[in-house]
Parts: structure tokens; sequence; C-alpha cells
């Protein structure tokens, strides 16, 4: 592993060092994020032919791109702009000491095929070419004491060939710190977990993420990759201006409380089917319909609005209000709500996106002090419904 090139990323404040490093020394640090890091995402399968023919062109020598890397900030012993520009030699040291630590920001599949090439060879005991391979010199980059923003930022800049990594699993890495607090008994299951949540409490990280984002963004709609840029930016000024709260943890203990407290309103019902429905129905009991993304993303944007409107102060006022939501006729209540639903089904264009504004206009109703529907799920439903026709039809 030799040091060429070393550079200051002035956009992501982070140190970019370009590194020579053999294939088999490669694989080494390589294996070791594989097996440590839970973000890295699984191996694509639908480009088989494409990493074929990389596999055998790696056997001949062929150059390939170098492979970004990324150590954040918070590794201890590694950001330190003094060691960096005077003691590279001690500096590869505290990379490899540190390597489980690092994360492929670009090259995961490159990464796979290696690895891929390495197993052949030694499967088939072709000795020979396994330690001409193992000589070959391939280039990395690693991007040293960048935060999770601009981890984030290169990956959405690096991450635009024909396998880029998930807007979803990119975005998981931004809040990744918050898998390592106290929850409350809270559990999220990121993308790579491939897990339905199942028990109360259990949320897909992603969905609580989008939520979020609404709340932040006031739009009900799912983030594309500019919008994450922007949303960046978004996140830069939040975080300057809201040292006294953690709004992301705000976010998801309140709707929490409010999953929890229309499962206990609900009294267990299940609705019994209905030929009168298009298909299933959104959800069978108040768990499978309030913990889809939908409903956390319709509410996160209208709370967000209640609080422009000046009709809330903050995300955390809506707990206060959880206990007071009227659900009195609840099978005719929820029945009712599985009917709105299904029509939307019927006559929506993008079903997901009209799903989502039905219940930001469903939560703006709901909280509304103001409103005719104040506090009163049934109206709510109602009046959403007739909102949501005004607005589409």
């Amino acid at each position: 592993m030799k040091l060429i090139n070393k550079q200051f990323d002035k956009k992501v404040k982070a140190y970019n060092l370009l590194f020579e490093i053999n294939m088999e020394e490669y694989l080494l640090i390589a294996e070791s994020i594989l097996k440590n890091n839970a973000f890295q995402r699984r191996r694509v399968k639908s480009s088989s032919t494409v990493y074929s023919l990389l596999k055998e062109d790696l056997r001949t020598g062929c150059i390939i791109p170098p492979i970004v890397l990324a150590l954040s900030k918070n590794t201890k012993g590694i950001f330190d702009s003094k060691l960096i520009e005077e003691s590279p030699e001690k500096l590869e040291s505290l990379i490899k000491e540190h390597q489980k630590n690092l994360i492929i920001l670009d090259g995961l599949q490159r990464t796979y095929t290696i690895r891929d090439l390495f197993s052949n060879l030694r499967t088939s005991g072709d000795d020979s070419s396994l330690k001409k391979i193992s000589k070959f010199t391939i280039r990395i980059e690693i991007y040293v004491g960048i935060d999770k923003l601009g981890i984030l930022y290169r990956m959405l800049t690096l991450n635009s060939g024909q396998t880029p990594m998930s807007l979803r699993h990119q975005i998981e890495i931004l809040y990744s710190d918050y898998l390592d607090d106290d929850l409350d008994g809270i559990k999220l299951l990121l993308e790579a977990d491939d897990k339905t949540p199942q028990k109360d409490g259990e949320y897909k990280f992603k969905d609580i993420i989008e939520g979020f984002n609404s709340y932040i963004d006031r739009d009900y709609l799912t983030l594309d990759r500019n919008d994450i840029l922007e949303n960046i930016k978004t996140l830069e000024k939040l975080s300057k201006e809201n040292q006294d709260t953690d709004l992301f943890k705000d976010f998801l203990f309140t709707y929490h409380n409010l999953v929890k407290n229309l499962m206990e309103k609900s009294d267990g019902w299940e609705y019994e089917g209905d030929k009168s429905l298009s298909g299933q129905p959104f959800g069978r009991n108040a768990k499978k319909i309030f913990t889809k993304s939908q409903v956390m993303t319709g509410f996160g944007s209208a709370i967000g609005k209640l609080v422009d409107f000046d009709i809330i102060d903050e995300i955390k006022d809506t707990d206060l209000l959880l206990k007071d939501i009227k659900l009195n006729n609840l099978d005719e209540t929820l029945n009712n709500l599985i009917a709105k639903l299904d029509e939307i089904r019927t006559i929506a264009k993008k079903i997901g996106n009209d799903q989502r504004m039905f219940f930001h206009f469903l939560f703006r109703e709901l909280f509304n002090s103001k409103g005719e529907a104040y506090l009163d799920l049934d109206k709510a439903v109602n009046e959403a419904f007739i909102t949501y026709l005004s607005k589409t039809q």
C-alpha cells in the first residue's frame, strides 16, 4: 500500500488520499469491510454478464477505475491533519488498523468481482495465476475525516453508473448513528436486513427516514436524487439551528406514540372483508395500516405544515393530543377508512403518491384545532377524502 497523492476536498471538508495497493492486500481490507459494516448493500445480481467480463479482464491486468472508500470523522486516531501532511507511513498503518470502519462509497461490485476471481482461482488450484493476480496493482481513494453528510454527498455523486446504490439505502447512512442510541424499545430494521416489521415498536428504517424527511420538507412525496442533495443543505441548516433538540428522535417517538395510541383505541379491530373492495384492503388491522410508509410521510408533512401555520409549536406537541383522539364508532370509522383508501386505488394515477396525499390531509384535519374534524378520526377521514377529490378530480 503506497500513498501517491493527497488532496483536501473543500466540498466535504475531508482529505482524499490516493493509494496504490496490490489486489491481494486490497481483498484483505475489503473482506473486513464486508464482514463488519452493516451498511454495505448486498451485491447486485442482475449484472452477472458485465462482471463476468470484468473478472476475465482482471486476469489480463486490466486497469479499473479507483475504488473509493471513506473513513469517518469519528474514527479515533485518524483525523489528524498534521499526520496526513507529515507522516504518510503512520497513516497507512492506522488505516489498516481501522479497516473494519471503512465504507465502500464506489466500487462495491468491483470488489465482489475481485473476491470471486480469487475464490475461483483458489478452488481450481491455479496457483500460478493466483500468484500473478495477487501482485497486480489497483488504485483506491480514501476520504479521511469525512462526516456523515459528506459520505452521503459523495455516495450520491459517485453512484451514477449501471448499478447505483438505492437512494433509501444511501439516506440510511446519513441517520446511521441513531442505531447506536437508546430508542426506548423501538427497533429500526435496515434495508440490508431484508426483514418486515412483525413486533410492536418495529419499523423499517427507510420508512421512518422518509417520514422525517417529509416533516423537514413539508412534502408528502418521497425523495429523488436531486431532492436528497438539496435535503443535505436543509439538514446542515437544521443541525445548526436546533442545538437543543433532536428532531429525528422527536419525530420517531411522536409517531411511535401515535401508532401505539391508535392500536389501543382500535381495541383489536380486524377488517373482516368486503366483496365491494377492488382488491386487498390497505391494512387488516390498525398496526398494518399505521406502520406503512404512506402514513408516515403524510403525518410528517402534515405536522410540518401545522407548525408553519402556527397551529402547533413543535412536533412533540402532538404527543399531548393523542389521548384525546376520538374513535367513537370503531368499526364504522376504520371500515370507512379502508373504503376511502380503496376508492383512491381505483381512481389514482400513482397510487402511492395519492395515498400519501390523503394521509397528509387526514392528519392536517385531525390535529388542526381550528377545523371541524379536530381530534375526531371519522370526521378527519371524510374531510381528507373530500379535499383529496378536490385536488385530483
